[in-house]
This record gives structure tokens, C-alpha cells and sequence, in this order.
């Protein structure tokens, strides 16, 4: 018998290839090594899909070390397969969101700039499946079809060029759905960040099985929060405000042993330290809380390592009301047959599946920044606070020192604060134009500066930069009010002399062609003619000056300054 000495990553993938290999007829070993092959393959796989080795001989390990290594050699000396024909990544962005847009027209039968929200999506749809059955299904496996090859021939490109991208970019993650809080976070940092960069939430849906209730509705709203960035697309601009990739997390998480071996080793460095004696498993995880229940259950909320779907890190829960509030965050969200399943588990059981959804979407995040060189960004507090621990389970900086500074990296985390979520409500296509005259490297410039005081600290406390960041949001606000003053006072001495005409004498003389009754009163006799062209000329400058004024405005309002006071809130 073996010792539970902790397997690394690279060994971890080695042996389960040649778990596979052995069982598909891939791998032939000589007569001698049979018997160490069969007790190889008769090893069952852990609860993450690795190959159990907690009972098998020195010998069968060692000979799937072995296999391993020569497996290894003989990937190696395989010439690497051709990729299909992809399309150049100034056109694969654009494509990508059509297609989008063409499956959620399929789905909904209507252009998603013509649909306004959740409740309508779902109206429509059930609407389509009662009166246009067979037309929505022809359409949708039509879209269906477009996007998976178009996904066959430029997923990996998409992923290889967003590892190619510059500039302060970030990467988003920490949850599987792109919803509401994940379009406000990118909308936000878009007056700020170079790229975005955005694991593409409809890939999933065609590749993987994700145990989904009402599986087409939930891909119809994925696709409508994604579509609206799609201006940010559509410009064209050199340096993409966004990026769409696919991360492959599903793929990843059954298929490769390395993505199986970090979510292992991750949960047992953030959960272990809560159990009495040594566990080396996720399944023996899972045994230690089947057997401890209650007490296990308790301290996982007293940890602060299960938050329920919705809830906030700083809310109390029991037990049981910890239990029911998660069962009820997945109604309608999972299937019938995985929700009566979880529902038939022991409390402590229960929550720990919780903390472990938790935790895979976080790997992938930091997975992800260490792929593509980029910053993790997350939009809500308690993503906030499972990625914390991650990174302190995984003796990761939260910072990428080599993307951004502490102070850029925490005024990155200020502006997603709940009491900025008004920056969340400039129109896409307004944050567009922004980005496009590079008004959001202006506004980071100018929000340093507001930061700076604070990045000379030993540590920058969140609620410090918070205050900073609006308090400089509201200084700017106030400098643009200035700004439209100054333009008003400019043209108010022009005004009034293109009205006078030059003289007061004309001025006299349009008041009285404009208000006859007066003419007596003012002792003056001019004639009509004379009094309708100095009216005219005078009406005309005017008019002149005022059209330059609103020009002057209207600039100073699309600005970043004009944007920011239109939409803070008085």
C-alpha cells in the first residue's frame, strides 16, 4: 500500500492518460507488465476524475509513472494537427456577436435591440414554442450549427490572440453566468481598464452539459447581456474595450487532469484546515462532512467559506436557513433531477457542494489571468471575497504587478462599489465614443491623482478608496458645471451685441416695430423698412451666437466630463 504523499499536477495528468490509454486499447505493454497494467486499470477515478492511487502497489504506480513519461515522448515525436481555417481576429470578434445575435433572434424571434428584458424574453419564447414549434427549432439548430463551427475553426485563435492583447487589460470571472452584475461591472470598467477580457458565456451551452432547467431560456439571456456590448465590438477600434474567448472551463474540468488536480488541491487548501486530521481528497472531504454533518456544516459559515447564492459575505445564516436559501437560488436555474439530488443530502454535504461551485469558477479566474497576463476583475462583493481566499489559499498576490499598480488595482475595485453603481448607466454606445477618443485614459490620469494621497501608505484600506474615488467623481462633476458656465458667460456679452445690432438707436427701433403700442412713448419716428432690417440683422447675429453656444455645450456634454454629470445622480 501506498502512502497518501501528495501527487503533483504534472504526475496527476501523467497517470490518468495512461488510465485512458489502457482502457481504449491505445497503450500495449509487454507480457511481463500486464499484471501491474490491470491493477492500474482497475483503479477507480477520485470525485474530480483522477486516478485514485490511495490503494494501489508501488510497483502499479511506478509502472504508471513509467507509461506516463513514455506517453510523454510519444505525444512528442506526434506532427501537431492542423488547425481548420480561421478567420483573421479584426473580423472574428464581429462575426462571434452576430452569430449572437442571429441564435437570439432564432430563439426569441426578435432583434434583441428590440427586446427589453428578462420577462419579455421569456414571454416571447414560450409563445414561439406554442404557436412556432417547428420554425423556432428549424432556425435555432441553424444558429446552433453556424456558431459550433464557427467555434471549431476560431476558439483557440480567439484565445491564443487575447494572450497577444496590451494595456492595462483584465480578465473577468468568478461566476458562470453572464448576468446583470457582470454587463454593469464591464460597463463601469470600461471608463477606465484598455480590455476587458470576457470568457465567452455562450460557449458552454454547446459544449458542454451544464444539468440546466430550461436550458434554450437560459442561453436567450446569457446572449441578450452579452449583446449589449456588442457597439464596443462593432467600432472596430485598435485596441478592443472588449474581448470575448472561450475558456474552455467545462471542457477543462472533465477532460484535463491538470484543471481536475488545481480544483483539488485548491478546495483541500481552503476547506482542510476546518477538519480534525489529515485529508488529501475531495473525497475524503466529502466523507469527513457526511460523517461530522452539523458541526462541519456550522463551521464552514462560521469561516465565511459558504455564502449563498445572492447573499452578501457579512449576513448570518444557521444551518438550515443557510440550506434553504441555496436550494432556493437554484429553482429554475438547475435541473429537476440534480435539484431533488441535492435536496437529499445531508446538510453538511450540502454546503460544501456550495463551497466548491464556489471555488471552480475561481481557479478558472486565476487560471485564466496567469494565461493571458491579465488582472482578475470580479463584479460582486462576495466573488470579492471567495477570490481573497483563493488567492490566500494559493499564496497568489491579488495584484498583477505586471498589469497594474496597487493603486490602479484598488481604484479598479472602488469604482465597482455599490455606491458608484450609476456609472453603470451610461449607454454603451456613449462609452463607446468615449473609449474611441480615449476619454477613459484621461478619466484613469485624472482619478490618480485624486489616489495618489493614498498609494504612499504602507496599505490602502477599500472604504479609504472608495471616498477618494467619489469624491474625486464629484470634483470632477463640479468642474464640468464650470465648464458649462464659462461657455454661457462667453457668449452672453455676444449675444447681447448681435441682438443690438451695434446701436442703441436700432435696438429702440426694433422694440418698436416688435411692440407698436410703445412707439409713442419712446418719441421716435423711424421708418418701417429701417425698423424691420435692423430687427432682422440683430435676430440673426443672435441667433448666430446661440447656435455657437449650443455647439460649445453640446461637445462639452459627450465628453467624459459631460457623460459623468449627466448621469450622476443630483
Amino acid at each position: 500500500m501506498t502512502d497518501k504523499k501528495e501527487i503533483d499536477a504534472r504526475t496527476a495528468e501523467r497517470l490518468l492518460a495512461v488510465w485512458r490509454a489502457l482502457r481504449e486499447g491505445k497503450l500495449n505493454v509487454a507480457p511481463q507488465f500486464r499484471e501491474l497494467a490491470e491493477e492500474f486499470m482497475a483503479a477507480p477515478l477520485t470525485m474530480v476524475g483522477l486516478v485514485d492511487t490511495s490503494h494501489m502497489s508501488e510497483r502499479a504506480l511506478s509502472f504508471g509513472h513509467t507509461s506516463g513519461m513514455a506517453l510523454d515522448f510519444m505525444v512528442q515525436r506526434e506532427p501537431e494537427q492542423p488547425l481548420p481555417s480561421s478567420l483573421p481576429m479584426a473580423e472574428a470578434q464581429p462575426e462571434l456577436f452576430r452569430l449572437f445575435a442571429q441564435l437570439f433572434a432564432a430563439l426569441t424571434g426578435r432583434a434583441v435591440a428590440l427586446v427589453a428584458n428578462e420577462q419579455e424574453i421569456k414571454e416571447r419564447m414560450l409563445w414561439r414554442l406554442k404557436h412556432e414549434s417547428d420554425a423556432m427549432s428549424e432556425a435555432v439548430n441553424a444558429a446552433s450549427d453556424e456558431l459550433a463551427a464557427f467555434y471549431s475553426s476560431n476558439a483557440v485563435k480567439l484565445f491564443q490572440h487575447a494572450k497577444s492583447l496590451g494595456g492595462m487589460r483584465l480578465v473577468t470571472g468568478g461566476q458562470r453566468a453572464f448576468g446583470p452584475s457582470a454587463l454593469n461591472a464591464v460597463r463601469i470598467t470600461g471608463l477606465y481598464a484598455d480590455t476587458q477580457l470576457l470568457p465567452d458565456p455562450v460557449y458552454p451551452f454547446l459544449s458542454a452539459d451544464l444539468r440546466l432547467n430550461a436550458k434554450p431560456l437560459q442561453l436567450a439571456n446569457s446572449l441578450f447581456y452579452i449583446l449589449q456590448l456588442r457597439p464596443l465590438v462593432d467600432a472596430g477600434l485598435p485596441v478592443p474595450p472588449v474581448f470575448v474567448f472561450p475558456s474552455f472551463e467545462e471542457d477543462l474540468e472533465e477532460h484535463d487532469a491538470h484543471t481536475k488536480h488545481g480544483i483539488e488541491r485548491l478546495a483541500i487548501r481552503m476547506v482542510a484546515p476546518l477538519c480534525e486530521g489529515t485529508v488529501a481528497s475531495v473525497g475524503e472531504l466529502f466523507e469527513y462532512a457526511n460523517k461530522h454533518g452539523e458541526p462541519f456544516a456550522q463551521a464552514l459559515l462560521a469561516s465565511g467559506l459558504f455564502i449563498p447564492p445572492g447573499a452578501q459575505p457579512d449576513q448570518r445564516f444557521g444551518v438550515a436557513e443557510a440550506a434553504k436559501a441555496y436550494i432556493a437560488a437554484l429553482e429554475g436555474v438547475r435541473s429537476e433531477e440534480m435539484l431533488a439530488k441535492m435536496k437529499a443530502l445531508p446538510k453538511g454535504v450540502l454546503l460544501l457542494n456550495g463551497v466548491c461551485e464556489r471555488i471552480r469558477p475561481h481557479y478558472h479566474l486565476l487560471e485564466n489571468a496567469t494565461e493571458l497576463g491579465a488582472q482578475p476583475l470580479l463584479s460582486q462583493r462576495a466573488h470579492w471575497h471567495y477570490f481573497e481566499k483563493c488567492a490566500q489559499a494559493n499564496a497568489e498576490d491579488l495584484r498583477r504587478k505586471s498589469v497594474l499598480s496597487e493603486q490602479a488595482f484598488l481604484t479598479l475595485r472602488a469604482v465597482q462599489d455599490d455606491s458608484l453603481s450609476w456609472l453603470a448607466t451610461i449607454p454603451v454606445q456613449t462609452l463607446t465614443e468615449l473609449i474611441a477618443n480615449n476619454e477613459h485614459r484621461w478619466l484613469r490620469e485624472e482619478l490618480n491623482k485624486y489616489t495618489a494621497q493614498l498609494a504612499g501608505g504602507e496599505a490602502i484600506d477599500t472604504n479609504d478608496m472608495v471616498r477618494e474615488v467619489s469624491f474625486g467623481l464629484a470634483s470632477l462633476v463640479q468642474r464640468q458645471q464650470r465648464a458649462m458656465n464659462d461657455i454661457e458667460r462667453k457668449y452672453a456679452p455676444k449675444k447681447v451685441a448681435a441682438y443690438l445690432g451695434g446701436g442703441s438707436g436700432l435696438a429702440i427701433a426694433a422694440v418698436a416695430a416688435l411692440l407698436p403700442s410703445l412707439s409713442p412713448l419712446l418719441s421716435v419716428a423711424i421708418p418701417a423698412a429701417a425698423a424691420a432690417t435692423a430687427v432682422g440683422s440683430g435676430v440673426i447675429g443672435f441667433g448666430k451666437e446661440k447656435i455657437g453656444e449650443q455647439v460649445e455645450k453640446r461637445q462639452a456634454k459627450r465628453s467624459m466630463l459631460g457623460v459623468l454629470a449627466t448621469v450622476r445622480p443630483r
